[in-house]
């Protein structure tokens, strides 16, 4: 089966930290870099490309969040630019960020009461994740990396919680049945996360004096399940393209 062709939309603030996420996303997907094109939002002048030229949409990361009192006019425009996303017939898949901006789009409800510090985190599957495309190839728990200041409390009506945790209620969901969001990083292996971790050190992600606990913390748990999701999501997305054939 081919892998397809993939876009990565990105909302992370500087080059070095951008093509950081970029290759996190090219090592979890197996893509070449000529079938994962990388799409930083940058600027207010920057639209998107025509979403129908691709098999599926990453969303990355981002250190925006929708609880700031005041949202830049580049926020608001990475926010126009994922409502497009989100209404496209196009299957996405839309980390970290996009769990806090989906559920504030659609209706949910976005607070600050379980942020988890960057580190590792349990996911647990509800029942709903068992008749789901990707969810159902999951274990019934498994490790993920994570790091947010801010959480969903509530959901909108019409996602479904394929997902949760004892740390973070709202880790996994579906919307428009071809969307799905993670509250954790499917993308990034340990290395990817100490790497990340670099770039935001003194963003209030993590205490930089516990860097080598979270680093053990972080290489002593298997993360495998949790990059299953990238897969997943890419087989969804080869099955709606030859059915679509």
């Amino acid at each position: 089966m081919e892998n397809g062709r993939y876009l990565l939309v990105a909302m992370r603030d500087g080059e070095e930290a951008a093509r950081s996420e970029y290759l996190d996303f090219l090592e979890s997907s197996g893509l070449a870099e000529s079938d994962l094109v990388h799409f930083p939002i940058t600027s207010l002048t920057v639209d998107l490309p025509d979403l129908s030229q691709f098999d599926g949409v990453f969303v990355g990361g981002s250190p925006f969040n929708v609880t700031d009192w005041e949202h830049s006019d580049l926020q608001k425009h990475s926010h126009d630019l994922l409502f497009e996303i989100l209404n496209s017939p196009v299957p996405a898949l839309l980390t970290c960020y996009g769990t806090s901006y989906t559920a504030f789009t659609m209706g949910g409800q976005v607070n600050r009461e379980f942020s988890e510090e960057a580190g590792t985190t349990e996911v647990q599957l509800t029942a709903e994740a068992a008749s789901d495309p990707i969810a159902s190839t999951l274990p019934d728990t498994f490790f993920a990396l994570t790091g947010h200041k801010e959480c969903v409390v509530q959901l909108p009506d019409e996602a479904v919680l394929l997902a949760t945790g004892p740390s973070c209620p709202h880790q996994m969901y579906r919307i428009h049945y071809r969307n799905w969001v993670t509250q954790f990083h499917p993308e990034m292996n340990a290395d990817g996360l100490l790497r990340r971790m670099n770039f935001y050190a003194d963003k209030g992600y993590f205490d930089p004096a516990e860097l080598d606990s979270i680093e053990s913390e972080i290489r002593s748990v298997d993360l495998t399940a949790a990059g299953q999701v990238i897969t997943g999501f890419m087989n969804y997305c080869s099955f709606v393209k030859s059915k679509n054939s």
